[in-house]
């Protein structure tokens, strides 16, 4: 907005156009880090001081920032790789109540839970599957269970989040009946 000072009865009411106050010669600058008077010398001490303020902020701001998004990457990680566990432990057991005896239940059971980690992506540093297959061996007519129980520990030492353990162990169980009528 430009204001006029100065001028024979105008809104200055000096007589004499150009005069203003604060350092406004001319008929209305706005008082930049050039201009002399008090608002020149102001604004360009205000912006030597804000200039650095700024690379601070993102000094402090931007590590944290990235801390956040590396804690919220371990969290996923964890989730995620919980969940293909289940499912795994979950595909192993009822693979492992179709077969006939504990020691083919046993092997259906590991291969099948190997087999889903692998196609899920899943890496762990180590990696037990145990299969409870024992009621397979019963005579028909005796109700049983098969259960598997999976235990991965898996990384999180290249996420890089300070204060976070370099690996979590995780372990899931999963139990289904078998049909006792079958011939197992």
């Amino acid at each position: 907005m430009r204001r006029r000072y100065g001028g024979p009865g105008g809104p200055g009411g000096s007589g004499t156009a150009g005069s203003g106050r604060c350092g406004m010669a001319g008929g209305g600058s706005s008082g930049t880090a050039g201009q002399s008077g008090p608002r020149g010398r102001l604004a360009g001490r205000t912006a030597r001081r804000t200039r650095g303020s700024i690379s601070m902020e993102a000094v402090l701001i931007i590590p944290a920032f990235l801390l956040f998004l590396a804690l919220i990457a371990a969290i996923g990680r964890t989730a995620s790789t919980q969940a293909d566990i289940h499912a795994a432990a979950v595909e192993g057991a009822r693979i492992a109540s179709l077969a006939t005896g504990s020691t083919a239940g046993t092997t259906t059971a590991h291969s099948a839970a190997q087999a889903h980690l692998t196609r899920e992506g899943v890496t762990c540093l180590a990696l037990d599957i145990v299969v409870d297959a024992a009621a397979l061996d019963l005579p028909p007519g005796y109700p049983g269970t098969v259960s598997v129980t999976i235990t991965c520990v898996v990384p999180l030492s290249d996420l890089g989040v300070p204060g976070l353990p370099g690996q979590i162990t995780l372990r899931d169980h999963f139990t289904t009946p078998i049909d006792p009528y079958s011939l197992h």
